[in-house]
């Protein structure tokens, strides 16, 4: 028997990878559930994706995990379109980090978030 099996690299067109990317999105599907009904290899695959077509931040996305990046200093001479572009992205990112823990939470069967009237 062999003990080094021949792999082959699979390339996914570019539709296929945004098809992927937008279910993703919608929130009805997790990353390992995505990976497993279309038959895509590798752990960090659609996580690769989802950061080169601009659906998550690289601050989200580091191994299917999320990465610390530390916070750029404000600076007092941003315009106001500019803030607000700032404030929505913030909006999102906060959006996406539910989505992630709803999931987590669902796949794991376990509670993340804590009640805020528990002691």
């Amino acid at each position: 028997m062999d003990r080094y099996l021949k792999t082959t690299k699979i390339r996914y067109s570019e539709d296929f990878k945004l098809f992927i990317c937008k279910e993703f999105m919608t929130g009805n599907y997790s990353l390992t559930s995505l990976r497993k009904r279309y038959d895509i290899g590798g752990k960090t695959t659609i996580s690769k994706w989802l950061k080169k077509y601009g659906y998550l931040t690289p601050k989200l996305v580091s191994s299917c995990g999320m990465a610390a990046e530390e916070p750029k200093p404000s600076n007092p001479d941003k315009s106001r379109s500019q803030l607000e572009k700032e404030l929505q992205e913030a909006n999102l990112l906060a959006k996406a980090y539910k989505k992630m823990i709803e999931i987590a939470e669902q796949e794991l069967k376990i509670k993340i978030i804590k009640k805020s009237n528990t002691k």
